[in-house]
């Protein structure tokens, strides 16, 4: 069997709860309501579930690495287009959302830009604002 040298860069990934390294007490990287950068268009990376999406984000405790989620990628390509190289340097805003996933606890990050929200089913959703809405053709003065 051959194997290869495995680099994950030596950035670590960011964190959704408090934790310790080198005897120093941080907070949370991401926590709801956080706003972060997008710092570059993104690379594939081999994780323990398949491929992941994995960028580099500016963090309340400096630039870690993030795997962005579908849900997560849906959004920013409604919102700035198909081409992640126009992602970069974009501010987001964070939601953490608990879930059991595979029978596993874990806490999920999205990142959504104002107006996304999470419904009661964890779907996330661009709220419609009354000019966005259809228009009743009854309702056409014409």
């Amino acid at each position: 069997m051959k194997l290869s040298i495995r680099n994950n860069g030596s950035l670590p990934y960011a964190r959704k709860e408090p934790y310790e390294f080198e005897n120093q007490e941080f907070e949370a990287d991401l926590k709801t309501g956080d706003v972060i950068t997008i710092l570059d268009s993104g690379e594939v990376e081999q994780g323990n579930y398949g491929e992941q999406l994995v960028f580099k984000i500016k963090t309340r405790n400096g630039d870690k690495k993030l795997s962005f989620n579908q849900s997560t990628v849906n959004v920013l390509i409604t919102e700035f287009g198909e081409d992640t190289e126009k992602w970069i340097d974009k501010e987001v805003n964070v939601l953490l959302q608990k879930k059991v996933i595979a029978n596993k606890k874990c806490i999920v990050p999205y990142l959504v830009l104002d107006g996304w929200k999470l419904d009661d089913y964890g779907e996330l959703n661009k709220e419609t604002s009354a000019k966005d809405k259809d228009v009743d053709p009854k309702e056409i003065p014409f």
